[in-house]
This record gives structure tokens, C-alpha cells and sequence, in this order.
């Protein structure tokens, strides 16, 4: 009896399992990209010189997106995502140890998009470099609010703000955070959960990525409830009215970890042309 309920388990499981035999094979080799160390080159061309970003990193860091095939280790793509555990770069802790090892698929993973600065104008090679062409994006900017030598903006729909941070001894490059203040009053108001922020690289490139409130940092990653975590605090600001310009440690918590990220990133790339 056991037998033939353990081979009715069998043949229920082979049933369910729908999936066709190539959809099976991709979902293996997409599980054996994850775990491959073997280091490959990832070439970005530039849109406005002959230049090209080379990241080379492991295969198992840019996961099993690649769109073109790999030739001798090198790849050319129009854009990148590079794969890192997700509480390694929302701030809280930094832990570059976990850079070095490839991403654990069935922990949260987040990613760095890198891709190449667009140019003014199309069909020309006139690059608004810095916040000037993160501000050129296609966003409406309406001021909201400007002092301590920083200003608030409007940005796009639904209560989205933004906010600038120009290159300086301090800040390695060019920032722009958006993010949504959660309105309780709004059900189709999106919850401030992430925070995206943008950033230039050797003025041709850019990158971007997602920094997470706490709510998506687990365990040993979690903030104590008496340590400062930047992400938290501005969102605290939004809960109690406050302002973001009246608490400039929020805005050097975000360059601090953009500094993180930029100069992960250059450790682990070159321009050539």
C-alpha cells in the first residue's frame, strides 16, 4: 500500500509540474549563473564619445539577465545591473565582506544599475553633466521649499520629492533622491518603503539604486531601536511635519552611502576608449 502511494505521490508531482523542458533547463542554468565566480567583462558604451565604462565582477554579481552572449569573458551590454545583498548598500551596516561572495538568490538581493549618460539633444554629443542632466530627465521640478544651502522639490506626481546634492569635498558625485511621503489619507498613495537614488559616474556614465527603510532589513542587518539609520529618519521627518533641509545629517547619510557605492563601483571598473 505504502509503494503505490508513494508512486501516486510521484505522478501527482509529475502532473503538477507543467513546465516544458526548456523552461526547466533555463531555470537551471539561471541557478548555475548565480553561483558562477568565473570573472567576466561587462563593456557600457559611452552615447557621446568612444569611451566604454569595463566592469568585471564575477558572472554570478550581474545574474542571469545578460541579453547578449559572452565571448571570450566579455560581454557588451547598453546597461547593467549588478547584483549585491540587499542590506550592503541601504547603509545599515555595510557589510563589504558579503561583496565579495555572490549573491545568496534565496536571500533579498537588490541591484546598482549602471548605463551611459544621454546626451542633450539626439543624434548630437552635448552632455548636461552632473545634477544639470539628472535634473533633464523628463521630471517637472517645482521648488517646495530652500535654505542651510539646499532646496526641496516638487517632482512628478502623486507628492514625489527630490532632492539635490552637487559634488564636493564631501560628496564624490552628483546625487538626486526621490522619494514619497506616505499619505494615510491616500489609498493609492505609495508607501515610502524605498527611496531611489540617482548618481554620475566619470561624467559619461550613471547609476542608480534603491535604499530600504529598515522594514526590509532582517536579523543581524536591523537596526537597534536606539541606533540612527538614515533611510528611517527621513521618513520620520515626514511623519512629524518636519523638514528634510533642517536636518542636513539625513542628506550626508545618503552621500556617505553614495560614496560607498561610487567607489565600489570604480574598484571594479575602468574607462577606455
Amino acid at each position: 500500500m505504502k509503494r503505490w502511494l508513494c508512486i501516486l505521490i510521484l505522478c501527482l508531482a509529475g502532473c503538477i509540474d507543467d513546465r516544458s523542458e526548456q523552461e526547466k533547463q533555463q531555470q537551471l542554468q539561471d541557478k548555475l549563473i548565480m553561483t558562477d565566480t568565473t570573472e567576466i567583462t561587462v563593456l557600457i558604451p559611452s552615447l557621446v564619445s568612444s569611451k566604454k565604462l569595463e566592469i568585471t565582477l564575477p558572472r554570478c554579481f550581474f545574474g542571469p539577465n545578460l541579453k547578449n552572449k559572452i565571448v571570450d569573458g566579455k560581454v557588451e551590454e547598453k546597461a547593467v545591473t549588478i547584483l549585491f545583498p540587499l542590506p550592503t548598500f541601504s547603509g545599515f551596516p555595510n557589510n563589504a565582506e558579503a561583496l565579495k561572495h555572490c549573491p545568496d538568490p534565496s536571500r533579498p538581493i537588490s541591484g546598482i544599475g549602471v548605463r551611459p549618460l544621454f546626451p542633450k539633444k539626439r543624434g548630437t554629443t552635448e552632455l548636461l553633466y552632473g545634477n544639470h542632466w539628472l535634473k533633464h530627465q523628463g521630471y517637472k521640478y517645482a521648488l517646495k521649499e530652500e535654505r542651510n544651502n539646499l532646496a526641496l522639490y516638487y517632482s512628478g506626481l502623486g507628492g514625489k520629492l527630490a532632492i539635490f546634492a552637487n559634488q564636493s569635498k564631501e560628496n564624490k558625485a552628483d546625487i538626486w533622491i526621490d522619494f514619497w511621503p506616505y499619505d494615510a489619507g491616500n489609498a493609492d498613495s505609495p508607501f515610502p518603503d524605498q527611496i531611489n537614488v540617482h548618481s554620475v559616474l566619470e561624467k559619461e556614465f550613471g547609476f542608480g539604486y534603491v535604499v530600504y527603510t529598515s522594514k526590509f532589513l532582517h536579523g543581524k542587518n536591523k537596526p537597534l531601536p536606539n541606533q540612527w539609520y538614515f533611510a528611517d529618519a527621513l521618513i520620520d521627518i515626514y511623519k512629524r511635519d518636519g523638514s528634510l533641509l533642517d536636518h542636513p545629517e539625513i542628506l550626508h547619510g545618503f552621500i556617505n552611502n553614495n560614496n560607498r557605492v561610487y567607489d565600489y563601483i570604480l574598484e571594479n571598473s575602468k574607462i577606455i576608449d
